[in-house]
């Protein structure tokens, strides 16, 4: 008969979580509010009540700790289009057009999250391929089942004949290279930030609307 976990185990691990939960708490208020780089995580454990050498029992690094908490901005967006990625491929009367303008709408929840925090944006599209250990790779994972979504969008739009062929992975992995090109270039140009979305969704339009059949294909 297996033992029932001792009271103190259980304690140990409520106080970790809890101990977790405030790390990410106070990194969010001070990196949202102050920049990533202008926050030291001396700042960050003092905020969350422990000490900095605590800190890094729980995070390798204050870049790890910036990309979980922003990881999971990334991770509600993603939460979001796949109900209405659900809704698009559930649909049996979805029209032609649907494919791509779904895409597109997706792509624009991601342009609107870097026009609220377009220095953090930035800052996790950059440094996110730089890590290696589990906490900061988790925007990683986010990535990979955004691309699994996208992927069964295009999939059901050649099914229903109102896609031509393609290799839908490169097809999806080219329109997130120009999301990140976007945030990329919108920085080091300096452009408009307001800007940022129509100038994705025309980018992301010339790449898609010409893989549209044609009305005689269909």
């Amino acid at each position: 008969m297996r033992a029932d976990p001792s009271p103190e185990l259980g304690m140990r691990e409520r106080k970790k979580k809890d101990s977790m939960a405030r790390l990410q708490t106070a990194a969010r208020e001070l990196m949202w509010a102050k920049g990533y780089e202008a926050v030291t995580t001396k700042e960050i454990a003092l905020q969350a009540d422990m000490g900095e050498a605590t800190l890094f029992r729980y995070v390798p690094s204050k870049l790890d700790l910036f990309l979980l908490v922003y990881g999971q901005e990334f991770e509600k967006v993603v939460d979001d289009c796949e109900g209405a990625i659900a809704k698009l491929l559930d649909d049996s009367s979805t029209h032609p057009d649907s494919y791509v303008k779904r895409i597109l709408a997706s792509y624009d929840m991601f342009a609107q999250l870097y026009k609220r925090y377009p220095e953090l944006a930035f800052t996790f599209v950059k440094e996110s391929f730089g890590t290696s250990t589990a906490v900061g790779s988790s925007g990683l994972e986010y990535a990979d089942r955004w691309f699994g979504l996208l992927e069964q969008v295009l999939e059901r739009g050649q099914q229903a004949g109102a896609l031509v062929a393609m290799d839908t992975p490169v097809v999806v992995q080219n329109c997130h290279a120009l999301y990140v090109h976007e945030v990329l270039r919108s920085h080091a140009r300096r452009l408009p930030k307001a800007a940022m979305p129509k100038r994705l969704r025309h980018r992301l339009a010339t790449l898609l609307e010409p893989l549209q059949a044609s009305a005689s294909n269909r």
